[in-house]
C-alpha cells in the first residue's frame, strides 16, 4: 500500500455478511449456504439490526434534545452516536 493511503474501515459484521451474500450468490442462493454460514447470516443480520435500532433511538432522542434545548443530554447522546459509529469503522 502507498504510504499516506488509508484502508477504509468495514465492521466486521458487515464484511461477513458480504462475503455470505457472495457466496451464495455464486452458489445458486442463500439455501446452498451450510446450516453454519445460515446461522452466521442469521446472527451477523441480528447485530445489524441492534446496531441501526440503538443508531435510530439515539438521534431521535438526540433531536428531541436539541429540540428543547437541552444542551448537555443532547452532547451526551452525541457522545454515544459518535462512539457507536466509530466501531463500525
Amino acid at each position: 500500500m502507498k504510504e499516506g493511503m488509508g484502508m477504509i474501515g468495514i465492521h466486521p459484521v458487515h464484511r461477513r455478511l458480504a462475503e455470505l451474500t457472495l457466496k451464495a450468490r455464486l452458489n445458486g442462493g442463500y439455501p446452498c449456504l451450510s446450516l453454519h454460514e445460515k446461522q452466521e447470516l442469521d446472527h451477523c443480520l441480528t447485530v445489524n439490526l441492534d446496531v441501526i435500532r440503538t443508531l435510530d433511538s439515539l438521534k431521535s432522542l438526540a433531536f428531541v434534545a436539541y429540540d428543547c434545548g437541552d444542551t448537555s443530554w443532547h452532547h451526551e447522546l452525541c457522545a454515544q452516536i459518535e462512539a457507536i459509529e466509530m466501531k463500525l469503522l
